[in-house]
């Protein structure tokens, strides 16, 4: 049986493939954090160099020294730990773009560790351990038309956070500050409410 253009199997297979690649491009999200590295090129040279962003996938480093295209390098990344890559492009003298070749359970890891490392500082949590690193249950003061609250952090991503309060919930839509970081109240949860990053992150790059 042949398939035209009319029959739905073909004209679900675009879409398909977009949600797929949306989908792809959400869990490699980049965003910018800075950490010293050090590094052992395919010689066996050590360097110094320092991260300009970082994904899941990938990331992208300030070195001192020359790479090779194609040169696989070990990196030991603070706070992160050891990876290996291999180097994909150069930005910019100086700036390089490195494939991390990690296991599909590590490069997981990696974007929890991340998840937290970001939101740590911003948003003033502390750190718990129980087996692997994760974000801990913290105590933030969440500001808005004029009013604070103190909130328990139930739930934390690079997007967002959810938290609950026994304060009074802000109104969906409202503008939110959360630590240093800014965001809108999107939606209400059991005992009180998620914050989203995002909208606000665009509106400051406008």
């Amino acid at each position: 049986m042949h398939l035209t253009d009319t029959d739905p199997a073909t004209r679900r297979a675009p879409s398909l493939r977009r949600r797929n690649q949306i989908q792809e491009r959400r869990r490699h999200r980049r965003v910018r954090w800075t950490a010293a590295v050090r590094g052992l090129g395919a010689d066996g040279a050590e360097f110094t160099a320092a991260t300009i962003d970082i994904c899941a996938g990938g990331l992208r480093i300030s070195v001192a020294r020359a790479l090779a295209i194609g040169e696989t390098v070990v990196l030991y990344l603070e706070e992160i730990g050891r990876v290996e890559g291999v180097v994909a492009r150069m930005l910019r003298e100086g700036d390089y773009a490195i494939a991390l070749n990690i296991p599909s359970r590590k490069r997981e890891k990696i974007a929890d560790q991340l998840t937290w490392l970001i939101n740590r500082d911003a948003l003033g949590l502390t750190e718990e351990r129980e087996g692997e690193r994760r974000p801990a249950i913290g105590q933030v003061i969440a500001s808005y038309a004029g009013v604070s609250i103190a909130c328990a952090v139930s739930d934390v991503s690079i997007f967002g956070v959810a938290l609950r309060t026994t304060g009074p919930r802000p109104m969906i839509g409202d503008r939110i500050a959360v630590g240093e970081r800014l965001g809108t109240c999107v939606r209400y949860i059991d005992g009180g409410f998620a914050v989203d990053f995002r909208a606000m992150a665009s509106s400051d790059a406008d």
